[in-house]
């Protein structure tokens, strides 16, 4: 971790009326503030003063953690009980003097005048390597921010702050996760229900879901076969096509996180059989599968289709990896960062969003693919032969510009 500030402020000519005594300005040079773990952030803390005023110093914070609340049910005896937990990671939490004097016991020891004008404060810091990605759901979040603050020697401290976005690739081909599909292999998953009838006679409804690969980047579209037997004497409800995100807080507790939808059919009728081919989803921008070295949280993603009737839900679904990198034969031809879209919890439908555990309603941003190419439909193959015929026929002429028959010509070369 580097570091560095002046040890005196740089004067420089005030260039805006200001209203208030003190205020604060960070500047990094990153202007989309989307950095990867392991980069530098470099920039500036700029402090204007209207008049006068007397600090202890200028410091500056660095910090990035991971948190998650979440409620689960749990049995006391004979009554059902509401547990709420909370936890929270630190990856790093660093403070540095920019200018004044800290004991060891963290007291500050300076006592400065800070003139009136503008002064900068240049800076840079080195992200560890190996954090986990940026991310924002309800009730929780993985942030990186810079503080900065003046220390005042007599009042409230006046301070500013930035969050950052912080992101870590995730290449399909390197996906070393135990026991999950090459991915072009096609996945697919079944689901039946049983109805009980007034005349006894147990009627079925079954769907069947298949997805024709494994990992997407953001930008891609996600291709999904459907079929759907309804073998009852009711007729289902809307059929939808989803993109889920699951988020797992903790140890087991899971969260579905609706990303896209899509209703294919208003209905499927009594006795009727339906299949759709080549239904489409795009993925949005979005948080990569499987935050690493996160122990608070963790992402998965999934493809799934819900069948209503009026008393449950025929389900199925299939588990997909979300990438940061194309897989081999998709070339990348213009790609841009992108805002997370909104997300809408299965629990918050009908009821009041909770949005996150901060009230910024910060969002962090992705690497969005507008556009990909499957280089893999352009490949041509050329059948390259042994001897071309014109050479063949120009080898069966003599020096002596006599000619051989053809048969003489096979002879000889099998001999």
């Amino acid at each position: 971790m580097i570091c560095c500030g002046t040890n005196s402020p740089l004067l420089l000519p005030p260039h805006e009326k200001m209203t208030n005594s003190a205020h604060l300005e960070l500047s990094l040079e990153q202007a989309d503030l989307v950095y990867y773990s392991g980069d530098r952030i470099r920039g500036a803390l700029v402090v204007h003063v209207a008049a006068p005023v007397t600090i202890a110093g200028v410091e500056l914070r660095f910090r990035g953690a991971a948190r998650a609340r979440w409620r689960e049910l749990g049995n006391e005896g004979t009554r059902k009980t509401e547990v709420e937990h909370e936890k929270e990671e630190i990856y790093f939490d660093d403070r540095f003097c920019l200018w004044g004097k800290v004991a060891d016991d963290g007291r500050w020891e300076s006592r400065e005048v800070l003139n009136r004008g503008r002064h900068l404060f240049p800076f840079q810091y080195k992200l560890p390597e190996g954090i986990p990605c940026s991310f924002e759901g309800p009730d929780a979040s993985i942030r990186y921010q810079v503080h900065g603050a003046l220390v005042r020697v007599a009042g409230s401290n006046i301070s500013t702050n930035k969050t950052v976005t912080v992101l870590r690739d995730l290449d399909c081909k390197r996906d070393s996760e135990k026991k999950s599909p090459t991915s072009r292999h096609v996945l697919e998953d079944h689901a039946e229900r049983t109805f009980s009838t007034t005349c006894c006679r147990p009627s079925r409804v079954s769907c069947s879901l298949c997805v024709l690969k494994r990992s997407y980047v953001p930008g891609e579209t996600v291709h999904a076969d459907v079929q759907i037997h309804n073998m009852t004497m009711r007729k289902s409800g809307p059929c939808r096509l989803q993109l889920k995100q699951l988020v797992t807080y903790g140890e087991s507790f899971c969260r579905p996180i609706l990303l896209e939808e899509l209703e294919f059919h208003a209905s499927v009728r009594a006795g009727q059989r339906r299949q759709w081919k080549g239904l489409t989803l795009n993925v949005p921008a979005t948080c990569p599968s499987r935050l690493s070295k996160c122990r608070v949280i963790d992402v998965r993603y999934c493809v799934a289709i819900e069948c209503h009737f009026s008393d449950s839900v025929l389900y199925a679904a299939v588990p997909i990896t979300i990438a940061t990198l194309p897989e081999r034969g998709i070339m990348p031809v213009r790609w841009s960062y992108q805002e997370c879209s909104t997300l809408i919890s299965d629990d918050d439908i009908g009821g009041e969003t909770n949005r996150s555990m901060n009230d910024d309603n910060f969002r962090p941003k992705y690497k969005f693919y507008d556009e990909l190419r499957d280089i893999r439909k352009d490949k041509y193959f050329v059948l390259k032969l042994r001897q071309s015929p014109g050479v063949k026929r120009r080898q069966m002429v003599t020096e002596g510009g006599e000619s051989r028959t053809d048969s003489d010509a096979v002879n000889e070369s099998k001999a």
